[in-house]
């Protein structure tokens, strides 16, 4: 029987805040650990650590709490508190488990060089005659870098709070030196220094996508500057490595008794910049927001979630959060969503472009031409907040700027349906009721039926469904003449996406399906995802046997795994008897969706190869 978890959580960090979500809708109490104070505010039942432990005072509260697991969402530069928890872990015998951020693989340009520590950092400057050089590395490499460039001219990027401030100029470093930021969804505000003071060289650390290291490596690129990176440092053989909310469930449903068994539900990015939107505008106002923000939901119901940072800035305030999607396998989960307000004379409330989000390139979607993405309910809920806001601060005539942004936005924005959708640059914001379901199918068959407004906007008559990147490859070697909007990826939502192909008014629609899913859409399924159908040999045989097969072939049915092994027990061509049932069957199931379109359906191997006759 799986035993209880007693958690002690050491964050500080956006993962550390993403785990406790993830930990929170599991049904897990934990102890949020952190060195500096906080105004994360830590889920009901739970307890907040300020301070740093030494190793002594660790190895107590574990015991004298009775911790059975300790998780390290630590920033990956912490290397002495790595050690000293992994040293605490070894002596009583809990596990040490590590939430690693993402980061990019070595960037291998002539620029880049990496660095094993910051005395060799320093030392290659000298070596190199780097005379002006900008850190991009945070207030805790301030001192030493001080130190070992004290002859030479070195600006100092670091987040303009009290704590960071005191820590530069206790080291010696001059105010002028200092170029204090809140702006966490980019470094643009470095470029101005980097021209105005001629700046030869620029140092960071490996701090992954959540450190804007892909930034970085623009920034350097774009101004064709060296850039000096630390390597993170040896880390310890920890007990396990999860990397987002699925692998952290899969190994405390292994380990321990789960207090929730149901899924989790979660809220869009719509509901975040709303809630960011919020609290900005309470700063820009007000001086000030509380640590947490409510706002109503398009149906009414009244959600809070905690605020990640917030600033003032010279014209503008902004706040974030971290995205908590739920159980629902959402790109988003874990990110930082923000939103950056500033006051207009317009007296209009107006969506401005911001870091990650994308921009609409095409009509069709409902949105102008040149517009960022953001959707119509999302910007229905963010007016509608500020227009709160404007009546509680008296101020009917005030226009607001808003400018939502996701750091991380303009690299996941490659692995979602936005460059086909003529979305250009970054993610959407999106959300019709503002909460996400577990493992809903809504925001799939939405982005089906938004690319399917583009092929109607576009007076397209042709479509090809396709299950996916592979299937859709072999496809557009075939359809060479079809527009990129024409491919439409169904994944396993092969019934919605036919209804909504019917409703969009085309002529014909052909579907692409490998064997996996046509097995299970022969069968008379029209949602093949794995949870709930799963290949059925019995019906398979049937098929084999009206296809005239007996004997051998049906044993061999028997003993197959995955569907696509029917492709070596059968000739894949169009006149072979068991591939010609398995189209029909597919067929017979696919037009029971009453559509006025002529409906080629194509079979597709393993190999590639396609039977369309």
């Amino acid at each position: 029987m799986s035993k209880p978890a007693k958690i002690l959580l050491f964050g500080g960090t956006t993962e550390g805040k993403a785990t406790a979500n993830w930990l929170n809708d599991m049904g897990f109490s934990y102890c949020y650990s952190t060195k500096t104070p906080t105004k994360f505010k830590v889920h009901q039942g739970c307890e907040k650590i300020e301070g740093a432990l030494s190793p002594d005072a660790m190895k107590a509260f574990c015991l004298q709490h009775k911790i059975s697991i300790v998780i390290d969402a630590a920033h990956p530069y912490a290397k002495e508190l790595h050690w000293n928890i992994h040293a605490c872990c070894r002596s009583i015998g809990i596990p040490h488990l590590r939430v690693e951020r993402s980061v990019p693989q070595k960037a291998e340009q002539s620029n880049v060089v990496y660095l094993p520590s910051l005395d060799e950092m320093i030392q290659y400057c000298v070596e190199n005659s780097f005379d002006r050089i900008l850190s991009l590395m945070g207030v805790k490499s301030v001192g030493q870098l001080h130190r070992g460039l004290h002859d030479r001219m070195v600006w100092y990027r670091i987040l303009d709070r009290e704590m960071s401030w005191s820590e530069a100029l206790g080291h010696g470093v001059e105010r002028t030196k200092i170029l204090a930021s809140s702006a966490l969804d980019n470094i643009s505000d470095s470029e101005e220094l980097i021209a105005q003071e001629k700046i030869d060289a620029l140092l960071t650390k490996d701090s992954g996508y959540n450190g804007l290291f892909d930034q970085k490596l623009e920034l350097a690129h774009q101004y064709n500057l060296p850039l000096l990176v630390l390597e993170q440092p040896s880390m310890p053989a920890f007990d396990s490595i999860v990397r987002c909310r699925a692998d952290l469930r899969q190994y405390m449903e292994a380990h321990y008794h789960l207090p929730k068994k149901e899924l989790a539900h979660g809220y869009t990015s719509g509901t975040c910049a709303t809630i960011c939107a919020q609290a900005a505008a309470s700063i820009l106002l007000n001086g000030w927001c509380a640590d947490e923000q409510r706002i109503a939901l398009p149906d009414g119901e009244l959600v809070t979630m905690p605020v990640h940072t917030s600033g003032k800035e010279e014209n503008s305030a902004f706040a974030t959060v971290i995205k908590n999607s739920g159980d629902d396998p959402d790109l988003m989960d874990g990110l930082v969503i923000g939103c950056r307000i500033r006051l207009n004379e317009s007296g209009a409330i107006r969506f401005v472009k911001g870091e990650g989000i994308g921009t609409v390139r095409l009509p069709g979607l409902q949105l102008p031409v040149g517009e960022p993405a953001i959707n119509k309910v999302p910007r229905a809920m963010i007016t509608g907040v500020l227009d709160q806001l404007k009546e509680e601060y008296e101020m009917p005539g005030a226009g607001f700027d808003v400018e939502v942004f996701i750091p991380r936005g303009k690299r996941l924005a490659q692995k979602t349906f936005n460059p086909r959708l003529g979305i250009e640059g970054g993610l959407s914001v999106i959300g019709s009721t503002g909460r996400i379901k577990p493992f809903s199918s809504e925001a799939y068959v939405n982005s089906i039926k938004r690319q399917l407004g583009l092929v109607k906007e576009n007076g397209s008559q042709h479509i090809v469904l396709n299950s996916g990147g592979r299937s859709e490859n072999y496809l557009r070697r075939h359809f060479r003449d079809l527009p990129d909007h024409c491919f439409i990826q169904y994944g396993n939502y092969i019934g919605e996406a036919l209804a909504a192909a019917a409703s969009c008014g085309v002529q014909k629609v052909s579907l692409g399906i490998m064997t996996g899913k046509a097995v299970k859409l022969a069968a008379g399924h029209l949602d093949t995802h794995s949870r709930k159908v799963v290949m059925d040999k019995k019906f398979i045989r049937r098929m084999a046997m009206d296809a005239g097969y007996t004997g051998k072939c049906l044993k061999q049915i028997d003993n197959i795994r995955l569907a696509r092994e029917l492709e070596q027990i059968f000739p894949f061509k169009a006149d072979e008897p068991f591939f010609k049932r398995l189209k029909q069957s597919c067929e017979a199931t696919a037009t029971a969706i009453d559509g006025d379109f002529q409906l080629q359906l194509i079979l597709i191997n393993n190999d590639g190869v396609l039977l369309d006759q």
